[in-house]
Order: C-alpha cells, then sequence, then structure tokens
C-alpha cells in the first residue's frame, strides 16, 4: 500500500474538505490526522482510521506514536505505534464514505452526487475551481485559464510585431525601447515610420532637424543651426563696421570759391608755410577727405576686437567640434558595449533558467530517492526488528524475559509516557500457541501506583488453524530472583469462557493475568530482584495434553 502513495494521483492527496458534505457529518468519517473527510481510509491496529496519504506522510521517517490514542488516553505499545505494514486498508469505511450526498465547494459551481463521483469526475474538472497561474501565480478560475494565458497574464510571452523578437508583455516598454525596428518620427521634417535602427543615418541628412547643442545636457540650449547663424550675423556687422570707417567725399577749396557764380577779386599773393611730415591716414581716392584720426582709431579698435571674438569663437567651435567628435566615439562604443552585454545577459538568464529547471528537476529526483532510502530502511528497521524477536522466540513454552534500564522505563511509566511494555513471542512449539506478556512497571487496574503488574496474552499465529481452542494451558508467571532463588510466582488456568482465550481475530487478544503480581515498595527496597538495572521475567506455558 505504501508505495502506491507515492505514485497513484488519487492516493497524493489528503481528506476531502468538510463543506462538500450535503448531510450532518459524523466523527467517524473523520481522518485523525487531517480531521477531513476520509480519503482512501487506512485502519491502523489501534482501531483509529487515517487518510492512506495521511498515513504515510506520518510514517515516513519512521512509525510513530498514534496521537489519537494519547488524546483519548488508551495509548498502549505496541498497539498505539503506527508504522509500514501495521495498517490495512478499510474498505468499508471507504464505501460508506464515497455513498455520502456530496456538492462542489466551489463558488458559482452548482454539481450535486456523492463523493465517488465528486473525486472521480468532479474535482479533478470543475470550471469554478480556483488554481494559481503556472507562470505569474495569480489565482484564477480553471475555465479562465487559456483567457488569463493569451490576454492577461504579464509573463505571457509575445513576438514583437516590428522585429519579430519574443518578449515578456511586463517588459514591453523596455523593448519598444531597444527594439531596431521600432518606427520613428523625425522632429524636422515630420517623417514617419522611420525605423530606430535607420533614424540616426536620417538626421544627419535631413535640413530642417534641429540638432541640440553637443552640451545640451549641462544647460546650453541653442542648437548648431542658432550657432551657425549668430556666426553669420556677427561677419555681416563686422563687415559694415568696416564700411562705415571710410567717410563720405567732400569738394576742395577751389570748388568753394566759384561756388558763388560771381567774379572776385584778385587775391595777392601769400608766402606757403612748409610742407608738414607725412601723416599716415586711411584714404581710398584723392577725391575723399579723411576723418578725425581719434574716430579712426575707435573704429579701428572696435573691429580688432570684433575679429578677435569671432576667431576666439571659431577656435572654440573647432574644439568643441574635435571633442564632440571624440565623444560620439566614445558613445558609439559604450553602445556597442551595452548591446553585447545585452546579449549576453539575455544569454546568461536564459541559460539560469535552464540551470534552474535542471536543478528543479534534480531535486525532484533526490526527494524521490530520499523516499525510497526511507522506505528501505524502515523495511531494514522491522527486519532487524524481526531477528531480534526470533533470536529471543522460544518454542518449548518457557520464555525468559530480559528487562534493562528497569529505571528509565519506570519512570516512563509513572510519567505515562509508556505505561505498558510487551515482550517478543514465544511458542508451545514450532506450529503450536503463539503468546507473549505484557507488563506495567506502575501497575494498572486495581494495581496502578502500587504494585506491577503482569499479563499473559495469546497472539494470533500463523497455525491457528490447527490448534485446539479455547487456550485451556495452566500459564505460571515468575519474577526472578537473582541471588536467594525466591522467586515471586504466580499462576492461573484460563478461564475458557473468556474472550482472552478465544481464537484471535485480530494481532492479539485482550491480556489477562495478575494486575496485583508484585508489590513496588517490595523493588523499591533493598532486594535482589534487580541486579545491574536489569529484571527477569519468566513464564512457563504447561504442554500437557499437547
Amino acid at each position: 500500500f505504501v508505495k502506491l502513495a507515492f505514485y497513484c494521483p488519487s492516493l497524493n492527496k489528503p481528506g476531502f474538505p468538510k463543506k462538500i458534505l450535503a448531510n450532518k457529518l459524523e466523527d467517524k468519517h473523520l481522518c485523525n490526522c487531517c480531521h477531513n473527510l476520509l480519503r482512501r481510509p487506512f485502519q491502523a491496529q489501534c482501531g483509529h482510521r487515517f487518510c492512506s496519504y495521511c498515513f504515510n506522510m506520518t510514517v515516513r521517517d519512521g512509525p510513530q506514536k498514534c496521537n489519537a490514542c494519547i488524546k483519548e488516553d488508551i495509548f498502549e505499545e505496541p498497539t498505539s505505534i503506527l508504522k509500514q505494514g501495521c495498517a490495512f486498508p478499510d474498505n468499508a469505511a471507504r464505501r460508506e464514505v464515497e455513498n455520502l450526498s456530496a456538492v462542489c465547494i466551489n463558488e458559482g459551481c452548482t454539481w450535486k452526487g456523492n463523493i465517488k463521483e465528486y473525486e472521480l469526475s468532479h474535482e479533478e474538472k470543475c470550471e469554478y475551481t480556483i488554481i494559481p497561474c503556472p507562470s505569474c501565480k495569480e489565482r484564477i478560475r480553471f475555465n479562465e485559464q487559456e483567457r488569463h494565458n493569451e490576454r492577461e497574464c504579464p509573463e505571457r510571452t509575445l513576438n514583437c510585431k516590428y522585429c519579430k523578437e519574443p518578449f515578456h508583455f511586463k517588459n514591453i516598454k523596455a523593448h519598444d525601447e531597444i527594439c531596431p525596428k521600432y518606427p520613428m518620427i523625425c522632429e524636422g521634417c515630420a517623417k514617419k515610420k522611420i525605423p530606430r535602427e535607420k533614424y540616426v543615418d536620417h538626421i544627419k541628412f535631413c535640413s530642417k532637424f534641429r540638432t541640440p547643442c553637443r552640451f545640451h545636457v549641462v544647460g546650453c540650449d541653442m542648437s548648431l543651426l542658432d550657432l551657425h547663424r549668430s556666426l553669420r550675423e556677427l561677419e555681416v556687422r563686422v563687415s559694415q563696421l568696416s564700411t562705415t570707417s571710410i567717410g563720405p567725399p567732400v569738394q576742395g577749396a577751389t570748388s568753394s570759391s566759384s561756388s558763388s557764380g560771381l567774379p572776385g577779386p584778385p587775391t595777392p599773393a601769400l608766402p606757403l608755410p612748409p610742407p608738414p611730415a607725412p601723416v599716415p591716414t586711411l584714404t581710398v581716392s584723392t577725391s575723399f577727405t579723411p576723418l578725425p584720426s581719434s574716430v579712426g582709431a575707435a573704429l579701428e579698435l572696435q573691429l580688432h576686437s570684433e575679429k578677435t571674438k569671432v576667431a576666439e569663437l571659431g577656435r572654440r567651435c573647432t574644439d568643441l567640434e574635435v571633442k564632440v567628435g571624440t565623444f560620439e566615439n566614445v558613445v558609439c562604443v559604450l553602445n556597442r558595449e551595452v548591446e553585447r552585454f545585452t546579449t549576453t545577459m539575455e544569454a546568461g538568464n536564459r541559460q539560469h533558467r535552464l540551470d534552474q529547471d535542471k536543478i528543479e528537476a534534480l531535486n525532484n529526483k533526490v526527494r524521490q530517492l530520499e523516499r525510497t532510502v526511507g522506505l528501505k530502511d524502515l523495511t531494514v528497521a522491522e527486519m532487524e526488528g524481526r531477528l531480534r524477536e526470533m533470536s529471543a522466540t522460544t518454542f518449548d513454552g518457557v520464555f525468559v524475559w530480559r528487562i534493562s534500564d528497569f529505571t528509565k522505563k519506570r519512570q516512563d511509566a509513572i510519567a505515562g509516557r509508556a505505561p505498558a511494555m510487551f515482550s517478543p513471542a514465544f511458542y508451545t512449539s514450532k506450529y503450536g500457541y503463539k503468546m507473549c506478556l505484557r507488563i506495567y512497571l506502575n501497575g494498572d487496574g486495581t494495581g496502578r501506583g502500587s504494585h506491577l503488574s503482569l499479563f499473559f496474552v495469546v497472539m494470533r499465529g500463523l497455525s491457528d488453524a490447527l490448534l485446539k481452542w479455547p487456550f485451556n494451558q495452566k500459564v505460571t508467571l515468575m519474577l526472578l530472583d537473582q541471588s536467594s532463588r525466591e522467586h515471586i510466582i504466580d499462576a492461573f488456568r484460563p478461564d475458557i469462557t473468556s474472550s482472552s482465550f478465544q481464537r484471535p481475530v485480530s494481532e492479539m487478544n485482550i491480556a489477562s493475568g495478575c494486575p496485583l503480581f508484585c508489590p513496588l515498595s517490595k523493588l523499591d527496597a533493598k532486594n535482589s530482584y534487580i541486579r545491574d538495572d536489569i529484571i527477569f521475567i519468566k513464564a512457563i506455558v504447561d504442554l500437557t495434553g499437547l
């Protein structure tokens, strides 16, 4: 049964939720582990029922104490110890649970039927079941899964309508920023649908595109066109200043003397002064009179200043062009590096996802192997236990039970952690009655807290069909004195009307024996029954008549 629980889908679930029950809920239909309605119930040897999944999860790490027995204060060893192989499928309880009326618990679903129909045909197929999306983990209805995957899931994969490359829907804006085929619009000529990869080439030759200054990132709001226009205006202004530095033409003295049109008297000749030293003047022709030297000097100084500014601006423009060219080369190199890094990162992400898938697959295999090893360990532990029992088993009706760590085990009995202990089985012959002893180190029933109680138990054996029933052999129980041979002895002959001595229908019958077998005060005082924290119990079954 255990191996099926890990591979059969119907067994790999806990119990049905209580809400599916259309009628009144009864406690006998509940799993003692998950406290839901039993799914494929198993019954342990203590009588409690569990879902097959819950039982296997409980014992997968080794034998466990039955919590239900502890809660009901009926814990007994080994009956209340849950382990592999000690439970069987309870088909009667399964049929009873499967015939109960049920309704679907999913909101909006109107299905009705019984639990068997619910498990077989509806539980996994209900269109109103809330399931997590495998990609984005959002909880959606089963019947909306296809629409969600196609239209709503942020993790769904789309193909770019421009470059045809796949990307996740949540990254659509980021992809639009780097898509080489994404259509752009020129801000100068307003041309549309220019692929991003050709946009840079377009604006280089577009006459209407207003290229920003190379230093717009640090606050300059002029464009290169504005800068060239300013230079042209400056050149025009310098040209105008050069023109205004030459004065208007004037007439000589001879023309002014005859301007009246009347003949004048002859002028007497005067001696001429010596010629002045030559002074450089700015003249175009002999028909123009130069301006005063102070005005010319000022104009020359202003012209020189403007030319110096123009030269400085030209030099700065040249330097800026060189720097811009350098920056453009750096930016191109960085863009190529970014593209290469992006490609490498995407390849790394893809490889990472593949590695994660491989790791998950390996983890699943490891978990499966751990479960297999756990089952093997349980099998080995059971086989070791059986070997120990076989090594202690006798086939002559005489059995000596060695109980070590007596003090610790008695403290456990007083604290209620392990009130009872069972001995290994022994037989009257190889094919005879199978029996064992049961001891309460702190007493049981009328002897609780005052006496050591010792009982005889008839167990179910492989040869019971060949034996005479009820069991009617005399039984002698002894606590052995390890020095003076003053054993404590009690004997009884079975009551053949008691169910304790009928043919067993379960693993063992109800124990019968001596609740007042030995006073605890005798064991607490100085005695020779306990040596090295060990006691010996002996049982002798009379074989007369067998």
